[in-house]
């Protein structure tokens, strides 16, 4: 069932995939896809949990490095085919149906825990803050990351790789590159700003 569960995703997409679907495709009746789902979310999950392992990452003792790779690896993971393309309503049907937010919690839980551990271990010996916050940082990087693939349907490159790692350790906020007309010009204004600022009247005397 869950060969051809994969099989049909992989045909139909997720928005068209249906247990009449499986249950035609692997021979068995509808009944006996709901004895082990309750429901398409945790169907596919379990279909792609072997597809997209997510093995803990180990930690290097480099913190900054260890961090990028725990984002990168999510931002490879959320970006890959056919994630991308399934992830919006995947998690649109576990939100809506509570009984599948388990099993997407299993598949995700071995690398969330790890990154958590990492960051634990990193807290416990002072490199960072003692009241960070370590399991909301993880979710803070993921959050942001699914968010982009969801809307943007495009991986972030290792620009903003760089800059969620030096927003989570280090406090910098994200900043875009200046473009021509944003060059810094006079009185440390960008020129853009400059050319079109008002022109001030002088008074007479």
């Amino acid at each position: 069932m869950v060969r051809a569960a994969k099989d049909l995703l992989s045909e139909v997409g997720y928005q068209r995939l249906s247990f009449e679907g499986v249950a035609r495709r692997a021979g068995v009746s509808k009944a006996t896809i709901y004895r082990w789902w309750p429901n398409k979310a945790a169907l596919v999950i379990e279909a792609l949990s072997g597809e997209v392992p997510l093995p803990p990452i180990h930690a290097t003792g480099d913190l900054e490095a260890d961090l990028r790779t725990a984002v990168r690896l999510t931002i490879d993971l959320v970006s890959a085919m056919p994630t991308c393309l399934i992830l919006p309503a995947l998690l649109a049907d576990v939100i809506e149906d509570p009984t599948g937010t388990g099993s997407f919690a299993d598949l995700i839980e071995p690398r969330r825990a790890s990154v958590v551990e990492l960051l634990e271990r990193a807290r416990l010996e002072g490199r960072l803050p003692l009241d960070t916050d370590t399991s909301l940082m993880v979710d803070i990087y993921s959050g942001t990351i699914v968010y982009l693939a969801a809307v943007s349907r495009e991986s972030p490159g290792e620009e903003v790789t760089d800059q969620i790692v030096s927003l989570l350790l280090h406090g910098r906020l994200p900043a875009h590159k200046p473009s021509h007309d944003e060059q810094p010009g006079r009185d440390g204004l960008p020129e853009a700003s400059v050319a079109s600022a008002p022109a001030v009247r002088k008074r007479a005397p």
